[in-house]
């Protein structure tokens, strides 16, 4: 998959059903969420990560987050609460038109169609967040996805993602292939939320490589029972 093909992927998912495709039910597949829970559902999620992350570390400043893989703004209006500004990026169109019907104080939302963050000049986030997004690339995208998270952000400023290692149980290996193998052949035309991951160790080894302190890395669920999946916060010294 290239870039051009995840976006009009997302972009297909975004004009569909954009808020189910960000956030699955498994157990309420057949029923659309309710507005209104949907986005109160990001208010807890990021107080509960912004408190996180300052336990290990306090944020130098307040004044400007960015929240990576926005979708229709679900994080990025949570996160409003807690910075100044807050910048929403995504690759689909659909997504950032969505996400323009919810304005707020201080929010923008950008698309980005490029393989970086090169929009952004180095070191402007106090905050960088990402959370189901790195998931559903190709590895090769979030590795470079990772590197410009740090480059973007002030010095003393945190980092905190989400991205699943690797599968969970018996022949996961095995099973891994042949989803990589068959899922398109099977389903060649409807757009598919695909899972990808990136082992543990790797995923540190490429922080420090572009110079982060890794504060945390943390068990998260985010993934589903199938994946092994983890939280990682980082500063930028």
């Amino acid at each position: 998959m290239n870039l051009r093909s995840l976006q009009k992927h997302w972009n297909s998912l975004g004009r569909q059903d954009p808020l189910r495709a960000i956030l699955a039910r498994p157990e309420k597949k057949d029923i659309p969420w309710d507005v209104d829970k949907f986005f109160q559902s990001g208010v807890v999620e990021i107080d509960q990560m912004v408190r996180y992350a300052e336990s290990f570390h306090p944020t130098a400043g307040k004044q400007w987050a960015l929240d990576f893989g926005c979708g229709v703004g679900r994080l990025t209006k949570a996160l409003a609460s807690h910075f100044d500004r807050v910048t929403g990026v995504d690759i689909s169109p659909a997504m950032i038109e969505h996400a323009r019907k919810h304005p707020g104080p201080g929010l923008e939302y950008v698309l980005n169609e490029a393989g970086d963050l090169r929009l952004f000049p180095d070191a402007q986030f106090d905050f960088v967040y990402s959370s189901i997004t790195l998931q559903h690339m190709p590895q090769r995208f979030a590795r470079r996805y990772i590197a410009e998270f740090l480059r973007i952000l002030k010095p003393g400023g945190l980092l905190l993602f989400q991205i699943p290692s690797q599968r969970q149980g018996k022949l996961a290996r095995a099973r891994s292939l042949a989803h990589d193998i068959f899922d398109s052949l099977f389903h060649p035309i409807a757009p598919r939320v695909v899972m990808r991951g990136i082992p543990k160790q790797e995923v540190i080894q490429l922080l420090i490589e572009n110079g982060a302190e890794v504060l945390d890395v943390a068990p998260d669920q985010s993934a589903g029972p199938s994946w092994e999946s983890f939280r990682y916060l980082a500063k930028r010294p």
